[in-house]
């Protein structure tokens, strides 16, 4: 019976996981290798405030219900079942960089014993659960899988800052090891969610089905983006054709635009390409997908230059630095490559977003900057992310301080007519 649960990587999806497994009933303890992240917790501060306030951490720790430590193998002995939630990101030549999935895999191995569930959240290609953590568990231990410990995959589908698909309302997937370790699994899940757990029948088939989740959502955004740089080309509305068509039943709408960022779509389909590529097949369709998405960052830049005819020496300031709205999260987004191919073209770039910690954007080609100053004496615009900060944009306050009343806005977040009246160039993508 599982009654303790080990959370191994306390980020996006580790935390808002943890929390929910000890509002369940669990004992939680929370594991990560960050010293000042876990100090933090202990306090009861929240490193995402934006998803998690400290109000919900503090009454888990007040009741008992959750802690937190460096020490993941005693918080491994201390536990029933292990969740590994780490990053699974890719190098630059985009390989799978599974260097803490490998890590907490050794960590958990060295407080492992006989009964123990160990389950793997975070995405990987199909196979990676058996032969990164199987492996290492049992070459440490001397155990084997089913029959002296569990072994599972649960795809992770946090998306923060998602008010309606939160943990206790999506589905989850489970595959295991066996049947035993399958029904053990599932049965711990469907404690923090309100839809039934669906098994399946390996852990390589729940493996294959995140990381297609993902790829699908890239190539749909994908096509989008090479319709937006076709219809670009013939002076079309992109947005206007895809309402248009979306009339239809049967049309499924997704919207063109850089901010194809964050831990999954810019990173997972390369898991599945390693694999296949492995296997001996070479794939064409999510590579091209994701060679269009990565390209519109070059195209949000042509655009600014298009307005400006020239961008050496140019102000241009982008507003919004991580991948998606209202969330201070700005793993593989799109505004790095814009800010860095705006200062290669010569521009003096500045960026200003009210959620990203400045510390995560210290490496940048650009000077990070209050909004005032993104604002003043700029001669473009770049809006990237859509906070809500940004949908409420004082177009007034823009066109008094701005020297060029010129704007890319990536979310299509500003009222073209509204744009028109005050004398402004309006590119939308």
């Amino acid at each position: 019976m599982i009654t303790a649960i080990c959370i191994v990587g306390l980020g996006y999806v580790g935390l808002p996981t943890a929390l929910a497994f000890a509002e369940a009933g669990y004992d939680v303890i929370g594991s990560d290798i960050k010293e000042d992240l876990i100090a933090k917790l202990r306090e009861g501060k929240s490193l995402i405030p934006e998803i998690i306030d400290d109000a919900r951490i503090q009454n888990l720790l007040d009741a008992g219900k959750i802690s937190f430590t460096t020490d993941t193998p005693k918080a491994v002995r201390d536990s029933d079942a292990v969740l590994i939630t780490v990053p699974t990101p890719v190098t630059p030549d985009k390989q799978p960089d599974l260097r803490a999935v490998r890590g907490a895999a050794k960590s958990v191995a060295g407080g492992m014993g006989a009964g123990k569930l160990v389950v793997l959240e975070s995405t990987v290609y199909p196979g990676a659960t058996e032969e990164i953590i199987q492996k290492e568990i049992e070459d440490k231990t001397g155990m084997k899988a089913g029959k002296d410990f569990g072994l599972a995959y649960c795809p992770e589908r946090y998306n923060p800052g998602d008010k309606e698909h939160t943990i206790e309302s999506i589905r989850r997937v489970v595959g295991a090891i066996d049947d035993k370790w399958l029904d053990i699994a599932a049965e711990m899940y469907s404690k923090i969610t309100d839809e039934e757990v669906l098994k399946v029948s390996s852990i390589k088939t729940a493996e294959a089905a995140k990381v297609i989740e993902n790829t699908q959502r890239d190539l749909n955004i994908g096509l989008m983006n090479e319709l937006a740089l076709i219809f670009d080309k013939m002076g079309i509305d992109t947005r206007e054709v895809i309402k248009a068509a979306a009339t239809k039943w049967n049309f499924h709408v997704y919207w063109p635009g850089p901010g194809v960022g964050g831990h999954c779509l810019p990173v997972d389909p390369y898991y599945l390409v390693h694999k296949s590529r492995e296997m001996g097949y070479d794939p064409k369709i999510i590579t091209a997908g994701r060679e269009v998405n990565d390209y519109m960052a070059t195209h949000v830049v042509d655009l600014a230059e298009r307005m400006l005819r020239d961008l050496n020496g140019k102000k241009v300031s982008v507003l919004g630095a991580s991948y998606k709205g209202n969330v201070g999260d700005a793993r593989e987004t799109p505004a790095k490559r814009i800010c860095a191919e705006l200062s290669g073209r010569g521009a003096e770039v500045r960026v200003y977003d009210p959620l990203v910690d400045e510390a995560g954007l210290a490496d940048w080609d650009a000077k990070i900057v209050d909004f005032e100053s993104s604002v003043k004496g700029a001669d473009c615009l770049i809006i990237h992310s859509d906070h809500d900060e940004f949908r409420k944009l004082d177009l007034d306050y823009c066109a008094e301080n701005m020297a060029t009343k010129a704007i890319v806005d990536t979310r299509a977040l500003i009222d073209q007519k509204e744009a028109a009246k005050r004398g402004f160039l309006l590119e939308i993508i």
